[in-house]
């Protein structure tokens, strides 16, 4: 019996433990450089290329990539039964790997190996860094020759499936950071600064699309363009990419202090896109309300006062390029965001330009349901300039990228060295995301009640209450004396949605009784996660509008009235005669009444008469 037993547990046994792959090398070299224990290296090299539409998307420099057509495939995953069973088999891979268990995920890997052609490898780095990287294994059947008859420089073997590779820290500082290139042809600049920024950050899960996004695409729709295209994972949601994507979120978000950020990292052809910074960040095109880690109005930790002011000050020995911050980055925001230092005030630029596609199923999925004035971003849309405005003239290619095909990592060397003031950066603000936010809004105080009319006032206060974290004002108003207990308004109440605007420092309360003279008013902040500044102090109705203006003679004179505010003491009365071209001043009064003998100014016609209330 014992023995039987061993006889199954072996004939079991190697197809549970043959998959996973232990290499003893670096990341960077499987990626885009040499890894000489690796089962092959400089992934980056191998991905599917083709081209549907010449001209249409810049690869670059022809030194750099030249696109083979027919080098590598990929391959749709239809919307019928079997489509749907492939996706929930990776669905059950990502979770698996999402929560640390690599036995499982290595298993189910197995199992779909003569489906899916991928394995599961654990890359050792010298350094003690290890990765758990999902990918597919090349099919040798593929040539890429790089645009030229040197068979040095040919790349052998591609992607059938073009589906990406995938690659898990096993110890991220930042657990819940993300990064993904989704274009890695065509948007040659994201590979590596995203390759960087995962190792530098110490971020948790780092994604790379394996096919450029011209491979295949919707022929039936008429001729190529970006929105027709299948092997883009961020226009195609039946993708292991975009699972992946869904996977991390359905995971991971927990609003409203999100630990989640999902880079979704980009680069951009500079002659087809006018005069921008050289890093384009947005929320997505839908939301022009950054918040942390992006933007941080009360101590300036975030994403752009973690550049210095001159991020870039040398490129290859060339003193002569030097870049601002507010020429280095750029932000999509209502207002515009103020870079400031003891010495230094700059405002960010605001680009309506590459914040994120319409259609981008990455990032729909992430902003379902997101709160774009009190959630903290989950997901961020970012460009880098392929070729920076402030680089040599005419174009010299060949020093900022230099080498022949197929690129390596010392191609990018410059590139690297020029964004690494971003990729520090981006280190610093995740730190500061994630450092327990237990302050409360800082105090504001109202400056004016101004009586409107028919039981509306309109309050103003000092500046806005800044907060990493905000979530509304709340106004409380009273006929007695105002405190906590009275009613107030807050975001939430219907009409007062404005009062969720950090940034702003009015509002107009309605429905109150009338006369409004016996109100007083006080203000207070709150932030989502249930922190309050203190009441302001109380203020009445402080200003208000002359109503009930009346004009009547008696005898040789015109008496003037009007409706007085409670705290108005002096008024000058004008004239507008007609022909003059202007008001001519008649006098001043301490009442709500005024008596005055027409001039000769009045004529013929009719003369306007104005009561302007005077504020000493």
């Amino acid at each position: 019996m014992t023995g039987r037993l061993l006889f199954v547990l072996m004939l079991l046994s190697p197809a549970l433990s043959r998959a996973l792959v232990i290499e003893n090398g670096t990341l960077t070299g499987f990626l885009m450089d040499t890894c000489a224990t690796c089962a092959y290296d400089n992934w980056q090299s191998h991905v599917s290329e083709r081209i549907q539409r010449p001209g249409y998307n810049d690869y670059g420099p022809a030194h750099l990539d030249p696109q083979t057509n027919g080098f590598g495939g990929f391959q749709y995953i239809y919307a019928n039964a079997h489509g749907d069973s492939i996706m929930a088999r990776w669905r059950q891979v990502f979770l698996c790997a999402i929560h640390g268990d690599w036995e499982c995920a290595d298993s189910l890997i197995a199992r779909q190996d003569s489906a899916w052609n991928y394995e599961l490898a654990r890359i050792e780095e010298p350094t003690g860094a290890s990765y758990y990287v999902m990918r597919e294994r090349l099919d040798s059947s593929y040539v890429d020759v790089n645009g030229d008859t040197l068979t040095a420089n040919d790349v052998h073997g591609g992607f059938r499936r073009g589906w990406g590779v995938f690659v898990f820290s096993a110890a991220p500082r930042h657990a819940r950071a993300v990064v993904q290139m989704p274009h890695p042809e065509d948007d040659f600049m994201s590979i590596p600064v995203g390759i960087e920024l995962f190792q530098q950050a110490e971020m948790a899960i780092l994604m790379i699309a394996g096919a450029g996004r011209e491979v295949m695409y919707d022929s039936a729709a008429g001729q190529y363009n970006n929105a027709r295209t299948f092997s883009d994972p961020s226009r195609n949601a039946r993708h292991p990419f975009s699972e992946l994507s869904r996977v991390i979120k359905d995971s991971w978000n927990s609003p409203p202090v999100n630990p989640l950020v999902l880079i979704q990292l980009h680069s951009y052809d500079h002659a087809t896109h006018g005069p921008l910074p050289d890093i384009q960040v947005s929320c997505y095109h839908n939301d022009e309300f950054p918040n942390a880690p992006l933007r941080n109005f009360v101590n300036q930790r975030d994403l752009f006062h973690a550049h210095p002011v001159f991020p870039v000050t040398s490129v290859d020995g060339d003193d002569t390029i030097d870049v601002a911050v507010n020429n280095y980055i750029g932000l999509w925001s209502n207002p515009a965001y103020v870079y400031t230092t003891a010495e230094t005030t700059l405002t960010i630029p605001v680009v309506g330009d590459l914040i994120g596609a319409p259609d981008n199923v990455v990032g729909d999925y992430f902003h379902a349901g997101h709160d774009v004035q009190r959630h903290t971003e989950n997901f961020i849309h970012i460009e880098l300039d392929e070729y920076p405005d402030k680089l040599w003239a005419p174009l010299d290619w060949p020093r900022w990228l230099p080498g022949t095909p197929p690129t390596e990592w010392n191609t990018y060397r410059h590139a690297l060295a020029y964004y690494q003031p971003f990729i520090s950066a981006v280190d610093s603000a995740l730190t500061w995301h994630e450092i327990p936010d237990e302050e409360p809004p800082l105090v504001c105080n109202l400056t004016s009640a101004y009586d409107l009319a028919n039981g509306a006032v309109t309050i103003t206060w000092d500046a806005p209450a800044y907060d990493r974290h905000f979530d509304t004002y709340q106004v409380f108003f009273d006929t007695n004396e105002v405190s906590l207990s009275s009613p107030h308004i807050a975001r939430t109440n219907t009409g007062y949605n404005a009062l969720g605007n950090m940034l702003g420092t009015s509002i107009t309360v309605s429905g109150l009784r009338t006369p409004v003279w016996d109100y007083t008013f006080a203000i207070r902040a709150k932030d989502v996660l249930g922190y309050e500044s203190e009441l302001s102090p109380a203020l009445g109705i402080t200003d208000g509008m002359v109503r009930d203006v009346a004009a009547f003679c008696d005898g040789d004179s015109v008496r003037m009235t009007w409706s007085a505010q409670p705290n108005d003491d002096r008024y000058e009365v004008w004239e507008f005669p007609p022909g003059l071209g202007g008001y001519y001043y008649l006098g001043t009064t301490l009442t709500n009444n005024f008596v005055f003998v027409p001039t000769g100014y009045s004529g013929n016609g009719v003369c306007v008469l104005m009561v302007k209330r005077v504020i000493e």
